[in-house]
């Protein structure tokens, strides 16, 4: 295998794999499987993936090793990778595979084939594959290609397609390594992020670099207590979860003790203060740390040591601090003009870990991406903060109306917008969401009419869209009240359904 001198995240969980057959490399339901065993995996799949001349190759993800082990045989064979989810329905997955582009798909065995019903579409059955040793690896590698594609929720109804590089990648692991983790091959790591979603990269990835082993979790399972009991059952060691999920294990924090948890990340959505203050008593020995970025800057970007006390924060939401190395930041006015300290705007991002552009949408990349004075390209995050004179990012929260679940960003007008569709556009309709403790807990959607198939309605939505992106209650308001401006006033809509929000 050819030396690679530049940081690698793939060449280096190639290493382990080569150096450390014998180390359990995954944990799933309950059933570990070595580094050897995942690297003869790989090998079976990169070895029938070569012989394809597709460069972007689709993956329907379920919580087994063949997915996890077809992750990283797409990324060893140089091409790029879109995740299916099994979940979501078929018209979504359908419409991500012809953004995409898809020819194949990897799925487990024969019964998934045909799963999209698009015959264009050919499905490989992993468990078909003959085994094949991981000695006769080879790693390709071409900085500028994909390492893979997100699709976030677009607000036409139309997944925006992220690209992110083997660049945007490597920047990435250069940089987050450089935070310091004080992590082996005996570390026990959580991944309890959907695959869609690209937290879960650095959730795989990264504990394949250092030989240690991935704890997963399911999307069948009842999330919050399935990460509960692998926390406690099997002693984690660096845990990654969202403030949504630590909500609903707040009821049973006095229960839970973690002395052997080193790393609590917080991340995908704003985290509230109050809520980690009452979690330290059951992670006692654990840093907290903050970690934010959007999708289109490669998962992470900025990183907030969270102290026990006197964190810094904005109505509660803890502060996401400071830029990785080689990002750097500017808060800027509407009109794009860099504010000095303490003053609120919108945060842009720059650097080696920033995408280029939207998969095949010029339009929506210049949107997002613009040069500034300084001549250095910046991705417009939408979130606003404050830079205080420690340097440090305070997020004040969103400036459209774009909301995060479960870790997973919503636009809401993508939601509005499939409802307004089955209506045939003939009404008004708004999305609200609700918080609680500073965290978005699900949605409401409201109907500017009298009456209106309320039945019809949710099953379309459920055959459009994800079921975190369904709303919990659905309700009508003869007329919607406006404000000053002429514009539907939200709040006064969500004062007449009685949404409270802290």
């Amino acid at each position: 295998m050819k030396e690679i001198k530049n940081k690698d995240i793939v060449y280096d969980v190639l290493k382990v794999l080569l150096t450390h057959p014998q180390n359990n490399a995954f944990f799933i339901e309950d059933q570990a499987y070595t580094y050897g065993e995942l690297g003869n995996q790989i090998g079976a799949i990169q070895d029938c993936l070569v012989r394809l001349p597709d460069t972007v190759i689709g993956i329907m993800a379920e919580n087994n090793i063949q997915t996890y082990s077809s992750i990283l045989a797409v990324l060893m064979s140089g091409k790029t990778y879109v995740i299916l989810h099994p979940s979501y329905p078929e018209d979504r997955n359908l419409r991500i595979a012809k953004l995409a582009g898809l020819q194949h798909v990897l799925c487990l065995s024969t019964l998934e084939q045909n799963r999209l019903g698009d015959n264009s579409i050919r499905f490989i059955a992993i468990e078909s594959l003959p085994p094949l040793s991981i000695e006769k690896l080879k790693y390709q590698v071409d900085g500028a290609a994909n390492a893979y594609l997100i699709f976030t929720s677009g607000s036409t109804g139309e997944p925006k397609g992220v690209p992110i590089s083997r660049n945007n990648l490597n920047a990435f692991y250069d940089a987050y390594g450089k935070l310091g983790w004080k992590l082996s091959e005996k570390d026990r790591m959580l991944q309890m992020f959907e695959l869609t979603f690209d937290v879960s990269v650095v959730s795989l990835l990264y504990p394949l670099t250092l030989g240690a082993c991935v704890y997963t979790v399911g999307y069948k399972e009842v999330k919050y207590l399935k990460v509960f009991e692998l926390l406690e059952s099997y002693e984690i060691t660096f845990a990654a979860v969202t403030p949504s999920l630590l909500q609903l294990m707040s009821p049973y924090f006095e229960e839970i003790q973690l002395p052997s948890l080193k790393y609590l990340i917080v991340t995908a959505e704003a985290s509230h203060k109050e809520l980690l203050e009452r979690f330290r008593d059951s992670a006692p020995n654990a840093e907290f740390v903050n970690l934010y970025g959007p999708s289109e800057a490669t998962i992470y970007c900025t990183y907030y040591r969270i102290p026990s006390q006197n964190c810094k924060h904005y109505n509660g939401m803890i502060a996401i601090g400071k830029p990785f190395d080689g990002m750097e930041i500017m808060i800027v006015d509407e009109d794009g003009n860099s504010l000095p300290t303490d003053q609120m705007g919108e945060l842009w991002v720059s650097g080696p870990q920033v995408m280029n552009g939207y998969l095949n949408d010029p339009k929506k990349s210049a949107l997002a991406l613009i040069q500034a004075v300084d001549g250095k390209t910046y991705y417009k995050t939408g979130d606003l903060c404050i830079q205080n004179a420690d340097g440090d990012l305070i997020y004040c929260g969103r400036k459209d109306s774009q909301v995060k679940i479960q870790g997973f960003r919503i636009e809401l007008g993508e939601i509005e917008y499939t409802a307004k569709h089955f209506l045939s556009n003939a009404h008004n309709v708004v999305v609200l969401p609700t918080t609680r403790e500073g965290i978005c807990s699900e949605l409401h959607l409201v109907i500017e009419a009298e009456t209106f198939d309320s039945v019809g309605l949710l099953q379309f939505l459920s055959k459009k869209l994800p079921k975190y992106m369904l709303p919990k209650q659905v309700h009508s308001i003869p007329q919607f009240p406006v404000n000053t401006s002429n514009k539907i006033d939200r709040k006064r809509i969500a004062q007449l359904i009685s949404i409270k929000n802290d």
